[in-house]
């Protein structure tokens, strides 16, 4: 998903919402509720057993009555001073949306929903990366098997799907099947992350699953890709019945559901709107009854809306509107973390950033703080580590800061005294906080200050990713984000040669960059993990072929009288702890 195009939409699409104000960033509410209600965390980063967790309480017969009645009455009328107060309405651009199914659901306007419909063995909450928390399993262990890994799942008992159908380990088998059998875009984070087959996905019986792994796979970053959309287990029964033509139900599954998740798809309507529903079957119950997804993809649509109170939430604003709505007494600006990172990109197979000295040249002669304080309007991070803040494992220091003297002194070591010439390669238009353009024209006035001449190429994105891929490019500007909320889907394409990714683009073959990468990603073992990717991202920073540049943010203007708004870095929110 995130490779280069796909990270430049998110930005496009999700970032775009760029403050020319210094808004404070929104309060860190308690944990959200979460869908299973566990009582206790689990780590289960040990390959030895986890510690159980008590069983969730489920909803009282008496509130189980009061969220039907509230999931089947109708929607208040919208008054001047807001919209509905039992429902939410998000304006955000939604023609991205293909699919509901979650194995097919790739798409960040779907995956918002998705994430609210179908419950996950293992979650995260509230906009925590870090700390892997029980959902539909209560508790989970990594063994070593041998030749394979072992990830035991206990699943939580009483769970019901919105049908009524009761969750078993049918389902998980059923649901992780279906995700392999029907190869969607998505199935790469099964196949190729995780490396299971049908086969490796067994239940011993209706409260265990047990998933065997290769030795060369990551058992904690598989995890990882169990919380998103992907890993949301469907009510097998239900599904089953609405296949056709042996498609497993994916037809029917495009604008309808069958989870266990706070909510249910009332209906999609193509370029206009989705309406998820509470679930009365649900552990949990949201604290609205229903949340309304408009497409408005013009943002001052987007603007006019939230301003009335018709919208609760705008997605899309510009930096302009989200200045001109700074007096408005009934609005607030939410900054929320991203997990994208800028960077330059500089082949190690050509000259002259075949010499290490030149790199680190590079990385000492850009301005950092002027990028991010004067060119972002503060909007962003310094992040100089391959692994973004809010991923377990990012490394938060920033050695370089722009030192002139220092920066030419490594270019006279590398015997370019006298300076040099080189292109830099970069996508058009505008990528979430930045245009290209004033970002790319930065980076070569800091580079003239040490005798760098840059020529800057700007091309269409689709064509510098092609002779990017091609590893034709000397010297690039890029985005990346991961395709996974592990430090994994940053460390081994950055790494790794042999992945064909970051590395492989850059020309960028080290030996002891792969082999750091693959312990790190390998490790069992949190505190041994976290040290592991600690060497890896500071070797990078000094020896790669790579000057991280920031971290943007992103930001959301929101009716005051919404509570419990958090952003995921990931990509979606826990819609289910939203109030008004």
């Amino acid at each position: 998903m995130h490779k280069f195009i796909r990270s430049m939409l998110v930005l496009a699409a999700i970032v775009a919402v760029l403050a020319l104000i210094a808004c404070a960033p929104a309060a860190q509410p308690t944990a959200a509720p979460p869908t299973s209600a566990p009582a206790q965390p689990t780590t289960a980063a040990q390959p030895t057993a986890a510690q159980p967790t008590s069983a969730p309480a489920q909803p009282t017969a008496a509130a189980t009555e009061a969220a039907t009645a509230a999931a089947t009455t109708a929607p208040q009328p919208t008054s001047a001073t807001g919209s509905a107060a039992n429902t939410l309405v998000w304006d955000r651009n939604i023609d991205d949306i293909v699919t509901f199914d979650p194995a097919e659901a790739y798409e960040f306007s779907d995956i918002l929903g998705v994430h609210s419909i179908y419950d996950t063995l293992v979650k995260f909450e509230g906009a925590d990366l870090t700390t892997l928390k029980p959902s539909l399993a209560d508790k989970w262990d990594i063994k070593d098997a041998g030749d394979h890994w072992e990830i035991t799942f206990n699943l939580h008992e009483g769970t019901k799907f919105a049908s009524g159908n009761p969750f078993t380990s049918d389902d998980v088998v059923y649901s992780f099947q279906r995700v392999i059998a029907l190869n969607k875009q998505p199935a790469f984070l099964f196949t190729d992350v995780g490396k299971l087959t049908a086969e490796s996905i067994k239940a011993p019986d209706a409260k265990t699953v047990v998933l065997s792994m290769p030795k060369d796979t990551s058992p904690n970053a598989f995890l990882t890709v169990l919380t998103g959309p992907t890993g949301g287990i469907v009510d097998s029964k239900e599904v089953k019945a609405h296949e056709a033509n042996g498609d497993m139900g994916n037809v029917w599954l495009r604008d309808h559901s069958a989870g266990s998740g706070p909510y249910i798809l009332d209906h999609w309507t193509k370029d206009v709107e989705y309406l998820l529903k509470a679930n009365p079957n649900a552990a949990v119950q949201p604290k609205l009854a229903q949340i309304l997804v408009k497409h408005v993809a013009d943002a001052s649509v987007q603007q006019a809306e939230v301003q009335k109170g018709d919208a609760d939430v705008a997605n899309d604003l510009t930096p302009e509107q989200v200045t001109a709505l700074k007096s408005d007494a009934n609005l607030m600006s939410v900054t929320a973390p991203n997990l994208q990172i800028f960077y330059i990109g500089m082949n190690a197979k050509m000259p002259p950033f075949d010499k290490p000295e030149v790199r680190e040249a590079v990385r000492t002669a850009i301005d950092y703080d002027g990028i991010v304080n004067d060119l972002l309007s503060g909007n962003a991070q310094k992040v100089q580590g391959i692994v973004p803040i809010g991923l377990f494992g990012a490394n938060t220091d920033t050695p370089f800061q722009k030192d002139v003297a220092k920066a030419k002194d490594l270019l006279s070591k590398a015997g370019l005294a006298n300076g040099v010439e080189v292109e830099l390669q970069t996508g058009t238009g505008t990528s979430g906080p930045v245009t290209l353009s004033d970002l790319a024209a930065k980076i070569q006035a800091d580079l003239a200050e040490i005798g760098i001449t840059v020529k800057i190429t700007q091309r269409p994105s689709a064509e510098v990713l092609a002779d990017y891929r091609a590893q034709k490019l000397q010297m690039v500007m890029f985005n990346w984000g991961p395709d996974f909320p592990d430090p994994d889907a940053n460390g081994t394409p950055f790494s790794s040669y042999a992945a064909h990714s970051i590395a492989w683009r850059n020309g960028y073959e080290d030996a002891k960059a792969s082999q750091l990468a693959q312990t790190a990603a390998l490790e069992t073992d949190n505190t041994k993990r976290a040290a592991d990717y600690k060497e890896l991202t500071e070797y990078l920073m000094h020896n790669g072929p790579y000057a991280v540049l920031f971290q943007p943010s992103n930001i959301f203007v929101v009716r005051k009288n919404v509570t419990g708004f958090v952003w995921n870095p990931i990509g979606y929110a826990d819609l289910w702890t939203i109030g008004k």
